[in-house]
């Protein structure tokens, strides 16, 4: 892939995973309730995704550990552990903020956290294993190679 597929990649892959991560955490939370905040949940949620990104190399650890464990790249292996890895890490990321945007830096906010932190690791995980060869895909048709 060209390094413009690449970024936008990274964004359609951060929107999807912000979406999915988002819908989780409100079903989990009780339902759909307000639009508005919904939405708002949605931009918090892609937002800190994509700076954690930019500020982190996240495919580059998540690929570092599949290929550590001596796994061939382009077998279904290497792309869980790979797939894995970057998910705990973006997963980690908007949903502990999340949590820390909603409650607060309480003294309970990690207990509060954990409560949805598996099922939400969980879906991510499945998403990101389920789109991303579609993400690959989309990103190389919005942006052909010239």
């Amino acid at each position: 892939m060209t390094k413009k597929q690449e970024m936008l990649f990274e964004v359609i892959q951060d929107l999807m995973l912000a979406f999915v991560i988002n819908s989780a955490a409100t079903i989990l939370n009780g339902g759909f309730t307000d639009t508005w905040v919904y939405l708002v949940g949605m931009f918090e949620a892609f937002s800190i995704n994509y700076v954690a990104g930019a500020a982190i190399p996240v495919p580059r650890i998540g690929r570092m550990a599949a290929d550590g464990l001596g796994l061939k790249d382009g077998t279904f292996i290497h792309k869980l552990i790979r797939v894995f890895v970057t998910n705990a890490i973006f997963v980690t990321i908007i949903s502990f903020c999340i949590a820390l945007i909603n409650c607060g830096p309480v003294p309970n906010i990690v207990s509060i956290w954990l409560k949805t932190y598996p099922i939400l690791h969980l879906v991510g995980f499945v998403t990101s294993l389920l789109i991303e060869d579609t993400c690959i895909r989309l990103a190389k048709t919005v942006a052909p190679e010239k």
